[in-house]
């Protein structure tokens, strides 16, 4: 492995995002866990507490991150039994059945407010289950995580499924999140369901990523292709996210790692040319959007909680951006490849990380001032900057 990054260095920054993973998951296992089932998800600034919705994307990611995080923190029980909370809610109120998964349940869970409309909730769940059996030992779940499985596959494969909530099924369009998403998802359930039934898939999925999503006239991996591979001339086909493209290359990534470096190289590749355009050379910091041929008409996105800029930094693009620069550097040695981690890793101490410690602001403005300081979300729960930083941690860990 090339390596330009010092050992001590490297010493200094598992240590760092070890330290700063712990303040953050301490701060999600005081605020969100609930006796009455499940976990508090929605918080305003300073954890006030804005509802008591129970989203499943939510619900499933926060299982997920408390299972990852004991198996990682020296197996803590107090982590198990915060994941096993979370699963038993998703398991007794959650399950629609046939392998699918409802959107959102009210609080104590008896009444669904929104069924299966969303392929990624069925994907997070299935990272829940399978991240929380590997964690424990407990296989109870094994059929209803194969279930879940084999129905996730079945349906991304299918062109004519239409359960893609936030997106909008259309006809002749293939939509890039499914298929990523679907990588991760299928990795951590491997743990419990084994290669040879996860394998193919990931394989397809990557495979799909990598030589449609990514090779197209715009030269940029997009969100949204013609079923030919040509470009959806429109506001939203022009879409280029940063964050999920730094976010599924990191996962083709860490699959193929030592095992096919062609993977591994085109994904390096997509990585460095898309930086060229998402990194703000001016304040720093990845942006969360742009138009693939730089035409007007994706300047704002509307989201739960407000619109967002193209040119505004979020939480979620910047961690995922910074372990895929970090294993870009790791894995290449390269100088550019290494400064380019290190600038990003400054930004992201500098204008994310709050003066008084603990979670990231979710939203900075371009020139890096505070957008939005609100702890948690409909979405937004202890996972993608965890995540991240337990990755991060991992990762100098191995080369200090």
């Amino acid at each position: 492995m090339k390596i330009g990054i010092t050992k001590e260095e490297a010493r200094q920054l598992s240590a760092l995002y070890k330290s700063q993973l712990s303040e953050i998951m301490e701060e999600w296992a005081e605020h969100s866990a609930d006796p009455s089932g499940g976990y508090l998800t929605d918080f305003g600034e300073n954890w006030k507490l804005v509802s008591r919705r129970r989203n499943i994307w939510a619900q499933a990611r926060q299982t997920y991150m408390f299972a990852a995080y004991y198996e990682y923190s020296g197996r803590e029980e107090k982590w198990l039994s915060l994941a096993k909370a979370g699963r038993d809610f998703l398991v007794c109120h959650a399950y629609a059945g046939e392998g699918r998964w409802n959107y959102e349940v009210s609080e104590n869970g008896e009444e669904v407010i929104e069924g299966t409309t969303s392929i990624f909730t069925d994907l997070f769940a299935l990272i829940a289950l399978a991240q929380y059996a590997s964690a424990s030992g407990d296989q109870t779940d094994y059929d209803l995580i194969r279930k879940t499985f084999d129905s996730a596959r079945n349906h991304i494969m299918d062109p004519e499924f239409r359960d893609i909530k936030p997106h909008v099924w259309q006809n002749g369009i293939e939509r890039h999140s499914p298929y990523m998403i679907a990588v991760h998802s299928s990795m951590v359930a491997e743990k419990v369901l084994g290669k040879e039934v996860t394998g193919p898939f990931i394989d397809f999925c990557i495979r799909k990523l990598l030589y449609f999503f990514g090779k197209n006239e715009s030269g940029y991996l997009l969100e949204s292709l013609k079923e030919d591979g040509s470009v959806w001339d429109t506001p939203e086909g022009r879409i280029v996210n940063p964050g999920h493209i730094f976010e599924g290359m990191w996962f083709c990534i860490d699959y193929a790692r030592d095992t096919d470096d062609a993977v591994i190289s085109r994904a390096l590749t997509i990585i460095q040319e898309t930086a060229k355009a998402a990194v703000d050379r001016t304040h720093g910091g990845v942006i969360h959007r742009f138009d693939c041929y730089g035409k007007e008409g994706v300047d704002t996105l509307k989201t739960d909680t407000g619109d967002l800029r193209a040119d505004d930094k979020v939480d979620w693009v910047n961690c995922e951006s910074l372990y895929a620069f970090a294993l870009a550097a790791v894995l290449t040695g390269e100088e550019t490849a290494i400064e380019q981690f290190r600038q990003l890793h400054q930004f992201c101490q500098t204008y994310f990380k709050p003066e008084e410690g603990g979670d990231w602001y979710p939203v900075l403005k371009r020139d890096g001032t505070p957008l939005r300081k609100n702890k948690g979300g409909k979405h937004r729960v202890a996972f993608h900057v965890p995540r991240a930083l337990m990755n991060l941690s991992i990762l100098f860990e191995t080369v200090s």
